[in-house]
């Protein structure tokens, strides 16, 4: 339909291009307030960008200073270290590197001048409390700690633990890599903490198995006796949540590092899980995938699994490790009853 404007009275005009007008004016109304509305979500969008940037560089203000133990381990960490691939070395606070025989137990005195390697005393160059030792153990061996204060270490294959030559303070620390077995000696005024880059374990006088190498999923805690509390931070975007869980003897305590949760498990043997101290590698219906990766890790191989080879199948066995390559795998294949192939140039073995 057309409307013929010069048939319309000039009055009907008037009201017709004032309405008209009006009509105009709240449309660019409208418009202007989507563009403001628009300009006002880019801003919040922008700051809340900023915002959770911000939070995530600084996720939380609650976090504890760092103690000289940390700090040292710190580090160490940036620092290049060349590691010792063959021999277990002792690696004094001026950096001075000492080779250590596998059958020679490191002992400190109690005011942690002298350390004993076997017979031999060194001195360990100590002039204030704050001196620091580390004990590196390659692939394939391990060695055993005397603390300062009596506690007795079992440092596992391709593990490392600093602590000072002697605990002053409140409390005694040391800091793992890798894997340890800990006889603590017991002190309730001063409390022994296991720390490593994930979380803590604190204890007065325990023995347990601590397994926290960085490649691994998981931290195992597995108690034989006494009492320890695990204490592992769980990192978010606003806060940083603390999960503490107490093991009594019997509980195996794990920390998946991905799904950041902390579990605990009852109705294991724990004694099997710290058998390797005395020389054997113990399992009691254990899955073969599990055998192997406890094996490749101690031995630094790898094993090269045949297509039709059922890694869920559990076992019961045990291993001395101190095998060379062709005996483990004899030992391995009589267990499973698989048939096992030794490269030893490239350190494989293939099981199938």
């Amino acid at each position: 339909m057309q409307i013929n404007f010069n048939n319309i009275p000039n009055d009907e005009k008037e009201s017709l291009k004032e309405q008209i007008r009006h009509r105009l004016v709240q449309l660019e109304k409208k418009e202007s307030g989507r563009k403001r509305r628009k300009k006002l979500l880019a801003y919040f969008a922008a700051a809340s960008i900023i915002l959770l940037a911000g939070l995530y560089i600084n996720p939380s203000t609650d976090e504890k200073p760092l103690t000289d133990l940390e700090r040292f381990a710190a580090s160490a960490e940036k620092t290049e270290i060349n590691f010792d691939s063959e021999n277990i070395s002792l690696v004094l606070q001026d950096k001075q590197a000492i080779a250590v025989n596998e059958r020679s137990v490191i002992s400190y005195g109690k005011n942690g001048e002298q350390v004993l390697i076997g017979k031999k005393a060194i001195n360990t160059n100590t002039s204030n409390t704050a001196s620091f030792n580390t004990v590196n153990v390659p692939y394939g061996k391990r060695t055993q700690i005397v603390l300062a204060d009596g506690t007795t270490v079992w440092l596992n294959s391709g593990s490392s633990l600093i602590y000072p030559t002697q605990f002053a303070g409140s409390i005694r620390e040391v800091y793992l890599t890798g894997e340890a077995a800990f006889d603590v000696s017991h002190d309730k005024t001063k409390p022994f903490f296991v720390k490593t880059k994930d979380c803590n374990v604190r204890v007065l006088g325990t023995v347990f198995n601590l397994s926290s190498y960085p490649e691994d999923e998981t931290i195992q805690t597995a108690l034989l006796k006494g009492k320890v509390r695990i204490t592992y931070t769980k990192k978010g975007i606003l806060k940083n949540q603390e999960l503490q869980q107490d093991l009594t003897p019997g509980m195996i305590g794990t920390i998946n590092k991905e799904k950041k949760n902390l579990k605990v498990e009852i109705g294991r043997d724990v004694s099997s899980v710290l058998s390797w101290r005395e020389g054997y590698f113990s399992f009691k219906s254990e899955s073969l995938g599990t055998i192997l990766n406890k094996l490749s890790k101690y031995y630094k191989i790898e094993f090269i699994k045949g297509a039709n080879l059922n890694l869920n199948t559990s076992y019961s066995g045990s291993f001395a490790l101190n095998e060379n390559l062709n005996s483990l795998a004899d030992a391995l294949s009589s267990i499973t009853n698989n048939t096992c192939q030794v490269n030893t140039n490239q350190r494989t073995i293939t099981i199938k």
